[in-house]
């Protein structure tokens, strides 16, 4: 009688409507902005729209705490269903759902293929590349003109050091306090690196150092330089109070060297004319290529529908779109079309930061992918401090980065 019972009840709900084999999907997700959180939900409101048997359990979490929250869960058994990242570090590599057999193995060509590769792991693709990032010059044209100095197209650019003569006489005859703030960011300066030819590991398996002692040296020595003419006095130092996006967004500074995800804060404050780029080059044209991945779990009870949901975040153009639009960040997916940002000056940023990014060479996404770098960024930034206040030489700081970056390889398990 229970039985019968218990079939009559269902066989109703499914008459009225009820989703039979419904699935709440465990979602950890961390912010890289304020509106990030309102994104992330619309995403996931428009899925379940799409998908009425699916709907999802949002855990926001600290960036900082990811890790340790990956290695608490999989000790107790109980990782989520999918989740963001930056990297996949050796010990969650075993955790992850292999996209290949899923998705196809020619599923990561569609996308920028530095932040790509860091999806790849052998023959798995351990990750679904969600958005990128971008870092470059933003410009005060307002500046510029005032001065009468032209700006190059983005497609000739300048060196490095006809922009620092540029921006000097611009800063002189425009009355502008600053000639450049840059961010106190040891990528940033990475990215300079990368300028000049440099870069910190080999872009394929078997992974090594390949960091040009002599050339970063000399790259270092260069940026000290910059700090002291061109820069907030203790701005790298530490010493300084002063805030490179407050300078440049209140129009102190001439240029100031960040990234795309400024775009939406200075189409909404800046009283002036602004653009992205063109970023100086030392020998090569160079951004660096950041951004977010999205790793599902093979623990999971419910792997086919996170890797559904996975592959429609990560291809579905109307997807990419209703995600990255609010937060001013460029889709991972190069087969998206130009999205319209809402306002014609963050569009015509992102869209040229997006074209600094396809001529960027490969190491300027692969080093950031590596998952051995996040064993280098927090050593780095100390080192360039020590460098910067003159506690070290710049020879030293940079035998100081290769050895740190060297001893990564053997904690990422590469």
């Amino acid at each position: 009688m229970k039985r019968f019972l218990y079939g009559s009840l269902m066989a109703a709900g499914l008459l009225a409507g009820m989703p039979a084999h419904a699935s709440e999907l465990k979602i950890m997700w961390y912010l890289g902005t304020d509106a990030e959180e309102q994104a992330i939900k619309d995403v996931l409101a428009a899925y379940t729209k799409l998908n009425p048997k699916t709907t999802f359990n949002l855990q926001i979490v600290p960036y900082d705490d990811i890790d340790n929250r990956f290695a608490q869960l999989a000790a107790a058994g109980t990782l989520p269903d999918l989740s963001k990242t930056s990297s996949m570090r050796p010990f969650i590599r075993p955790y992850l759902t292999d996209f290949a057999p899923v998705f196809g193995k020619d599923y990561l060509n569609d996308f920028v293929p530095g932040w790509a590769a860091g999806a790849k792991l052998g023959d798995q693709i351990i990750a679904a590349p969600l958005q990128v990032t971008a870092t470059g010059m933003l410009i005060n044209r307002s500046a510029f003109d005032k001065a009468g100095v032209a700006i190059p197209d983005i497609k000739t650019s300048w060196t490095w050091d006809e922009f620092l003569a540029k921006t000097k006489e611009v800063a002189d005859k425009a009355g502008v306090r600053y000639p450049l703030v840059w961010d106190v960011s040891q990528s940033r300066w990475l990215t300079m690196e990368f300028q000049y030819g440099n870069h910190i590991y080999s872009e394929n398996e078997p992974y090594k150092v390949v960091f040009d002692h002599d050339k970063a040296t000399a790259v270092l020595d260069k940026f000290i330089g910059m700090t002291k003419t061109h820069m907030p006095p203790g701005l790298w130092s530490g010493s300084s109070s002063d805030n490179p996006k407050q300078l440049f967004t209140s129009g102190q500074a001439v240029a100031w060297m960040s990234g795309n995800w400024q775009a939406g804060g200075l189409a909404e404050n800046a009283k002036f004319d602004w653009q992205a780029g063109p970023t100086p080059y030392g020998t090569v044209k160079s951004s660096m290529v950041g951004g977010d991945y999205v790793i599902g779990f093979n623990t999971s009870e419910h792997v086919d529908e996170a890797n559904a949901f996975i592959k429609w975040l990560t291809t579905d153009p109307k997807a990419q779109e209703l995600y990255t639009k609010p937060l001013m960040y460029i889709p991972a997916n190069l087969k998206v079309p130009p999205i319209d940002y809402g306002n014609a000056k963050a569009s015509a940023a992102l869209q040229a930061f997006k074209e600094e990014l396809a001529a960027s060479p490969n190491y300027a996404a692969t080093d950031q992918a590596n998952p051995a770098m996040q064993y280098v960024w927090g050593p780095m930034r100390q080192t360039l401090f020590q460098a910067t206040t003159g506690q070290i030489s710049s020879a030293k700081a940079i035998d100081q980065i290769i050895k740190t970056a060297q001893d990564s390889l053997t904690e990422a398990g590469q």
